[in-house]
């Protein structure tokens, strides 16, 4: 029964890999797509 200890900590780091890099890739993509709309401005602005 210890080794489940092991498997369940290891299971919930990865989870919380998971979740900092969902976190990190919306962020990412939040800049582009205000970057996108900044070049669309200026596109617009002439």
């Amino acid at each position: 029964m210890s080794n489940f200890h092991f498997l369940l900590t290891a299971w919930m780091a990865v989870w919380a890999v998971f979740f900092v890099y969902e976190l990190s890739v919306a962020s990412r993509v939040a800049r582009l797509r205000e970057d996108v709309d900044r070049l669309k401005q200026q596109l617009r602005e002439g």
